[in-house]
């Protein structure tokens, strides 16, 4: 029987729970009983002398994984993944910073991976590749004479051509795309800045040994519904250490998101300014790549911004900002999205912000609250209505629009969350699974009497 495998840069740690995204896709596909798989991936240390492959059996596949020295993860991790390639599909050229060196460690590292699919991939298998850090690993495994189905999602944006020619050496791991035989972005316009990118930035080339004829497509990413609202109806909190819920109140505003400058949090902080009234605004961002200086430099702007505005309008018993710079466990988190009268999604540019739609499986459909989010979203793009949205660079009329939500009647609550419900079961994350997978297989040619998704049930 075939196997699925998943390739991505980290490897999910199994004690830490999550309820949207890569790990809990990949979690529900290579656990169910009829599925045989690998997730293969970083398991996030550093080692002097990194070493075999590690296996982990967790049930119903196997997690093999491993480590990265120093060099390694500071000049492919934090360098050209995520101090060039990472800024630039978000459309900050301004914080691109490119070294030689980073570039080719780049490569060595997605060339080791192919190493180690060559090494535990069987003929009939197939390999589903996650996000920009592995660009190029399609062309290392054909490279070493694997002819399997190989497909790549893009969690991220993509940029367009006039951003793409701005990232330095963007013409070597380009045209390694068409050694892919199937290609997913979150969005339309993700689709878009990809084909055009494809069709105008790469030569012709057919005669490049392990080229194919790459298939694109949208699948937008999704969640567990049901699990987003089993945590959030749960009763209690597991946390002892956080006693007293942050959110409570018709006139509470949330925003969850990692400590990322893409995610505009400085934006949100200054819309406070023009919106009016003792309305709470909690913004919980976990910190993220510590070791990039810019990180550092934000969570300290954070931090600053926050401490002015509550020192100019707080009052005894009341403070307008409440900012935590830490991660909660998913129960609390979907249970303080539960109880937020405004979900606040303003990010500058996401490829998809499922933080979004899980503050709409989280709402009460009795009383539900209001999503207010950015436009450049993917989670803008898949869904139709519903939300209230906003261009997170208007500080006034980001203001106007939480202002509307904050006091939107009960009965327009009720029907925007409908019609957001509605499409979260039409889009489910099990369903993304099946249909990339499914995609992959027809692109690659795959026999039908070994694909493995036959093996599945239907949603």
């Amino acid at each position: 029987m075939s196997k699925i495998i998943v390739v991505s840069v980290r490897v999910a740690s199994s004690d830490q729970p999550c309820t949207g995204g890569l790990a809990v896709a990949v979690d529900q596909l290579l656990k169910h009983p009829q599925t045989q798989g690998i997730w293969l991936g970083w398991n996030g240390q550093c080692d002097p002398q990194p070493g075999a492959l590690r296996t982990e059996d967790r049930g119903t596949y196997q997690a093999v994984t491993f480590s990265f020295t120093q060099e390694q993860y500071e000049q492919f991790y934090c360098g050209y993944a995520n101090t060039c390639l990472w800024p630039a599909f978000h459309y900050r050229l301004d914080l691109m910073d490119f070294q030689t060196h980073h570039f080719q460690q780049y490569l060595e590292i997605n060339r080791q991976i192919a190493t180690y699919l060559h090494h535990i991939a069987e003929e009939d298998d197939l390999i589903w590749v996650h996000d920009y850090h592995l660009m190029p690993l399609a062309h290392f495994c054909r490279e070493q004479g694997m002819q399997q189905a190989i497909g790549l999602f893009f969690h991220t944006p993509f940029p367009c051509p006039e951003i793409l020619r701005s990232i330095p050496r963007y013409e070597q791991w380009l045209p390694m795309l068409h050694h892919y035989d199937q290609i997913g972005v979150q969005s339309r316009g993700d689709h878009h800045a990809l084909t055009a990118a494809l069709q105008t930035l790469v030569p012709p080339r057919t005669s490049e040994s392990g080229a194919r004829t790459v298939s694109t497509d949208v699948y937008p990413i999704s969640i567990d519904v049901d699990l987003v609202q089993a945590l959030a109806k749960a009763p209690s909190w597991t946390d002892s250490a956080t006693p007293i819920e942050p959110v409570n109140g018709p006139d509470t505003i949330i925003s969850v998101d990692r400590l990322d400058y893409t995610k505009g949090l400085a934006y949100r902080l200054r819309t406070l300014d023009t919106l009016h009234g003792q309305t709470t605004y909690v913004q919980i961002a976990p910190s993220t790549r510590g070791d990039i200086h810019d990180y550092q430099v934000m969570r300290e702007e954070l931090e600053s911004l926050a401490g002015q505005i509550n020192g100019q309008f707080a009052t005894p018993g009341w403070s307008p900002v409440v900012y935590m710079n830490r991660a909660f466990p998913a129960g609390q988190l979907m249970r303080m999205l539960r109880r937020a009268r405004v979900g606040f999604i303003a990010p500058l540019r996401d490829g998809m912000n499922l933080v979004a739609k899980e503050y709409i499986a989280a709402q009460d459909p009795a009383d539900p609250g209001v999503l207010v989010l950015s436009t450049f979203t993917g989670a803008a793009q898949s869904l139709q209505g519903g939300y209230l949205p906003v261009n997170p660079f208007d500080a006034d009329a980001t203001a106007r629009s939480l202002y509307q939500a904050l006091n939107m009647p009960l009965e327009e609550r009720r029907r925007r969350h409908q019609h957001l419900m509605m499409q979260l079961r039409q889009q489910d994350l099990r369903q993304w699974c099946e249909q990339f997978l499914h995609d992959l297989g027809i692109s690659s040619g795959l026999n039908q009497a070994h694909d493995p998704l036959a093996e599945l049930p239907a949603s």
